[in-house]
C-alpha cells in the first residue's frame, strides 16, 4: 500500500509545497518581507555558521565521513531537504545516504512541528518572537510553515520570511562545495561541468518558489491582488486559502514519503548527529528570537 502511496507523496511533499510557498507572497507585502527578513539577517547568520561548524566538529567526533554527514550538517543548518537534495549531485553522494539525510531531516523537522508550538504557548513567546524561533530552528521550509501557522497566522508570516532567508545560505554553501568537488578531480565529465555552471547552481540555490513568493508579494503591494471575487473576498484571499491547502498536503506527503527503513542499514551515528544539531539549533534559534523580539 505504502508503494502505491509513494510517488503521489513525493509529488504532493515536492510540488504542493512549492505552489503553497508562492502563494503565500499574497499574505505580506514588499515592506513587511524586507522588515521581517532584514531584522533577521544577523539572527540567520549566526545559527547557520554555528550550526555548520557544531556539525563539522560533531561529524569528526563520532567519527562520520563525507558525504553523508555533509548533506545532514548543511540540511540541518539551512533548508533542510532541499540543501540536500542540491548538493547532493555536487558532492557525488550516494542515493542511500542522500535517503538516510532526507528521512534524519524530516524525522526532527516532524518533531518540531508537534512540539514548538505547544513549548512556544508554554514560554508565552509572542508571534514575532515564536515566527523567528521556527524559521531559525526547524529544518524544512514545509515544517517551518506547518510550525508557525500551528502557533498562529502572524507567528506563520515571520517563520515564512525568516526561513525564506536563511535558505539563500545555500547559496555560498552551493558555490564552495562546487569549487572543493572541482579540485578534488579535473577530469570532470560533461554533466558534471554542467551540475556546476552558475546558471545551474543559482537555480539550485535560489529555488523558483521564493522568486515567486516574492513576486506574490510584490503584485499584493501594487494592489493587483485586491479585486473582489464573485463568490466573496479577494484574490489575496483566495491565494492565501489555496497556499494553506497545499501545504497540508505538502506536509501529508512528507510524512507518507519518510521511509525509516533506509536510515536502518547506514547505523545510528548520523542520527546522533542530527539529534545533537537538532537540540543545539533549537536552543540557540529560542535564545536569539528573545534577544531580538523580548
Amino acid at each position: 500500500m505504502r508503494e502505491r502511496a509513494l510517488a503521489g507523496a513525493t509529488v504532493a511533499a515536492r510540488y504542493a509545497l512549492r505552489i503553497g510557498i508562492t502563494l503565500l507572497g499574497a499574505r505580506l507585502t514588499v515592506g513587511q518581507l524586507l522588515a521581517t527578513g532584514g531584522s533577521s539577517i544577523v539572527a540567520i547568520v549566526v545559527t547557520v555558521t554555528s550550526a555548520l561548524l557544531l556539525g563539522a566538529w560533531l561529524a569528526r567526533r563520532l567519527g562520520l565521513v563525507p558525504p553523508l554527514s555533509t548533506l545532514i550538517a548543511v540540511g540541518m543548518a539551512i533548508c533542510g531537504n532541499s540543501a540536500i537534495l542540491a548538493l547532493s549531485p555536487i558532492i557525488r553522494a550516494h542515493h542511500r545516504e542522500t535517503a538516510y539525510a532526507v528521512s534524519t531531516i524530516t524525522i526532527f523537522g516532524l518533531i518540531g512541528v508537534l512540539l514548538l508550538p505547544i513549548a512556544g504557548h508554554l514560554l508565552a513567546l509572542t508571534d514575532a518572537s515564536f515566527g523567528t524561533w521556527a524559521g531559525l530552528a526547524v529544518n524544512d521550509t514545509a515544517q517551518v510553515v506547518a510550525t508557525g501557522y500551528a502557533f498562529s497566522p502572524p507567528a506563520g508570516d515571520t517563520a515564512t520570511v525568516v526561513k525564506l532567508t536563511r535558505n539563500l545560505a545555500i547559496l555560498p554553501v552551493l558555490l564552495g562545495a562546487t569549487w572543493w568537488a572541482h579540485r578534488q578531480t579535473r577530469a570532470e565529465s560533461v554533466d558534471s561541468i554542467e551540475a556546476s555552471s552558475p546558471i545551474v547552481m543559482i537555480g539550485r540555490a535560489v529555488p523558483w518558489f521564493v522568486v515567486g513568493f516574492v513576486i506574490v508579494a510584490a503584485l499584493r503591494s501594487m494592489g493587483l491582488l485586491d479585486g473582489r471575487l464573485p463568490i466573496g473576498g479577494t484574490v489575496a484571499d483566495l491565494s492565501s486559502s489555496l497556499a494553506t491547502i497545499c501545504i497540508l498536503v505538502a506536509l501529508a506527503g512528507v510524512g507518507l514519503a519518510t521511509d525509516i527503513r533506509a536510515m536502518l542499514g547506514v547505523g545510528p551515528r548520523p542520527f546522533v548527529l542530527g539529534a545533537a544539531m537538532w537540540v543545539v539549533i533549537g536552543t540557540l534559534g529560542l535564545a536569539l528570537a528573545r534577544v531580538y523580539h523580548g
